[in-house]
């Protein structure tokens, strides 16, 4: 009979440890996705102000080739210097973007990869309470 009670209690002991670690692990698991998803949100933004910026830009830039046209030779070398300005700055706001939405791809995919992982640490976790719930009822029988 002590046999018998050791053996359960060495089996109980066991599994609350593989549980802890189990738990332990999930909410590491789901603290990450919480952080990457709060990272997704700040990038999208970050690549929508920076989307809505080069539109400026590039109305702007429309305007002053209008105005390049209407105003006289003279004014034509200022306006083509802002106008490479502008360029430039298009130039890097577009790098910028580009920059923007390869972070928030990275963090969209690690995001996928954070659900995938807590959707097989679930699954994996239900068939171990399974094979418990078993090894339970077949100690119970002996």
């Amino acid at each position: 009979m002590k046999l018998f009670r050791s053996q359960r209690n060495l089996y109980i002991s066991g599994f609350s440890l593989f549980f802890w670690l189990v738990l332990r692990r999930l909410v590491i698991l789901i603290t990450q996705l919480a952080k990457e998803l709060s990272n997704k949100g700040v990038l999208k933004t970050q690549a929508e102000n920076t989307n809505e910026a080069a539109k400026k830009f590039m109305e702007e830039n429309e305007r002053l080739k209008r105005l390049l046209k209407s105003n006289a030779k003279e004014e034509e070398h200022i306006l083509e210097a802002e106008n490479k300005k502008l360029v430039e700055d298009q130039e890097k706001l577009k790098t910028e973007l580009k920059k923007t939405s390869d972070a928030l791809s990275k963090a969209q995919n690690d995001v996928m990869t954070m659900k995938m992982q807590s959707e097989r640490l679930s699954k994996e976790y239900d068939r171990l309470l399974k094979e418990h719930a078993e090894l339970q009822v077949h100690d119970l029988h002996f």
